[in-house]
């Protein structure tokens, strides 16, 4: 897993207005004027509106009243009333709002709006400039935290020394995560003020880097159990500072056509932003939360099966309107780059080593099985190949313990899939949640992925194709703020496995592409099933909210390689814009 452009570089949210033809609706249009309490609040007419709809059907036209859509189909003159506002689309494309399935909104709103973000830069000189600039525009911060560097940035793909950041600043703590969430950098102060030797064991699912030459620390901390060292003893964000960090995502979100989405991890505690379920209640509360969010509650691996009722009292005292609480995050394994994703085999250049769990296999199965019985979603986290079998083990004994339901639970990431298990998604109803901006030849794949797994292994990285042709469940999302959220990019690169920005990479495992229908509806209906926003969301039918979203450009009439240089123009959550505007004359 690695970070892709996560759209710090190029957040910009810009005003967008489509141009509306208003009517004032007294006069009939080819049928009957609909009495006033009958007639739209908006209708949406002339577009070329895809619907994803069970028969992925076409229309004109959308009536939308009370923030549902009523009429789907060529002709909504008969729901125009004198108060409706009517929309003529000039042939725009008219989607159902995207969602995404695995994000982290809390965690990337305050790591890129409101900390010292080091994302998408070049190179280390790069990194150390922007952290240096950030350090000096803080002078009296007792401690300096931001996020963003990756380890391709560095020498012979090590992690960054602690030296480096000395060379900035050593009279204080500074401590820079990762952009993929895995890893921690900390400069010698920082090493000193939270107590962590070189003596000190490597705590379970995680590891402290030493020089493994002398031994000595070299100044990263990595996976979950090794970063709380320093987590968990950081002064804590504040409810404010996290509603803040919700906000500026959200906004950033709607400009990409997105309305919702799961919050891939909510901690029950702890310090750092992942501890924002009262922030998601606070703003749901109040009206300002305008993204629709299912909340996957933190499993914590240093608990026992205790804390399933914990997560029972945060669904029950924190789910209502557009926050729920409905699944279970399971942080199984790590990255490939740092050799902690789990993988059956040894890895190709460490043989030595096959990885780490973060969560032993039998609490992962005991786990999933209690979650499973308490009626929760398990959202489990798998990079490596032995994760993703442990994790489809799990939830196959949870179903023989527990009896089959309508449980939905989504294996996330999904790097390296034996060919064994491809069928068992669909046999076991599992969703297999993929990031698809993830699936190109990037120089993160020919450095680091290939020498790690191996040519045989190669073949099975992201096979989105494969697991579709199954009839399996598929879902897509972002991981953002590893990566960026726009579905835009994600859908040309499922199409294409090409950089979709450059174009200058060839065809990563070409047989793995994917076609339009099954790129958008990973981005809509089955992002929404995975949400558990199917029934009122996901795709555009009477009945269901009008999250909708209007692009500039037709994505069926375009050349692959142009569909991220489309534009978003308006968002709607149920009909209201929360991006762009709807203009009338």
């Amino acid at each position: 897993m690695r970070i892709i452009r996560s759209g710090f570089a190029a957040i910009a949210v810009l005003a967008a207005s489509l141009a509306a033809c208003a009517r004032d609706g007294s006069a009939p249009q080819e049928g009957a004027v609909a009495v006033e309490s009958e007639a739209a609040d908006l209708i949406l007419e002339n577009g070329r509106i895809y619907t994803l709809d069970p028969e992925r059907s076409w229309a004109r036209a959308v009536a939308v009243r009370d923030g549902k859509i009523v009429y789907v189909g060529d002709d909504a003159s008969s729901f125009s009333g004198a108060a409706t506002k009517i929309v003529d689309l000039g042939g725009k494309l008219v989607l159902p709002a995207f969602q995404d399935s695995h994000a982290h909104i809390a965690m990337g709103g305050i790591s890129v709006f409101r900390e010292c973000p080091v994302f998408d830069l070049a190179s280390k000189e790069e990194v150390l400039a922007a952290i240096a600039e950030c350090v000096a525009a803080n002078p009296d911060a007792p401690l300096i935290r931001g996020v963003g560097w990756r380890i391709s940035q560095f020498d012979a793909g090590m992690p960054p020394r602690k030296e480096l950041l000395d060379a900035i600043d050593s009279s204080r703590p500074l401590v820079f995560g990762d952009a993929d969430g895995h890893a921690l950098w900390l400069n010698s102060k920082a090493f000193e003020q939270f107590g962590i030797t070189k003596d000190m064991p490597d705590p379970e699912g995680g590891k402290i880097q030493r020089d493994p030459e002398t031994g000595e620390l070299w100044g990263t901390l990595h996976e979950e159990s090794a970063m709380a060292l320093v987590s968990d003893n950081m002064p804590a964000y504040t409810d404010q500072e996290i509603e803040a960090g919700i906000l500026a995502a959200q906004e950033y979100f709607h400009s990409l056509g997105i309305t919702s989405l799961t919050e891939a991890y909510v901690a029950l505690g702890g310090k750092d932003q992942t501890r924002s379920l009262t922030a998601f209640k606070a703003l749901n509360d109040s009206g300002k939360l305008k993204l629709r969010v299912n909340g996957a509650l933190g499993w914590d691996p240093g608990r026992g099966l205790e804390q399933v009722e914990d997560f029972e009292d945060a669904r029950a005292e924190f789910s209502g309107g557009r926050f729920q609480t409905r699944s279970v995050k399971f942080w199984a394994d790590g990255v490939i780059e740092t050799h902690t994703a789990k993988l059956l085999e040894p890895y190709s250049d460490q043989p030595e080593t096959s990885g780490l769990m973060m969560i032993p296999r039998g609490q992962l199965i005991a786990g999933v099985q209690a979650v499973d019985a308490k009626g929760f979603q398990a959202h489990i986290h798998a990079i490596g190949d032995a994760t993703v079998r442990y994790a489809l083990d799990a939830i196959e004994t949870a179903e023989k313990s527990n009896g089959k339901r309508d449980a939905r639970h989504h294996i996330n990431h999904l790097q390296v899939i034996h060919p064994d298990d491809i069928a068992r998604f669909a046999e076991l109803d599992v969703v297999a949640g993929f990031e698809p901006l993830w699936a190109f030849e990037d120089s993160f794949i020919r450095n680091f992925t290939r020498p790690q797994l191996g040519p045989v292994r190669m073949n099975w990285v992201y096979p989105i194709n494969s697991v579709l042709r199954t009839g399996a469940h598929v879902a897509f999302g972002s991981d953002w703020s590893v990566s960026s959220p726009d579905p835009l990019l994600g859908i040309e690169t499922a199409l294409t496995r090409v950089d979709a920005i450059s174009h200058d990479t060839p065809p990563f495992l070409p047989e793995q592409r994917i076609s339009l229908e099954d790129a958008l509806a990973g981005y809509t209906i089955e992002a929404a099933r995975s949400n558990f926003l199917d029934d009122m969301t996901g795709s555009i039918e009477t009945g269901k909210y009008a999250d909708l979203v209007i692009l500039e450009k037709n994505l069926f009439e375009i050349d692959p390689s142009e569909i991220s240089d489309a534009k978003v123009l308006v968002t709607l959550l149920e009909g209201e814009p929360v991006y762009g505007t709807l203009t009338a004359d």
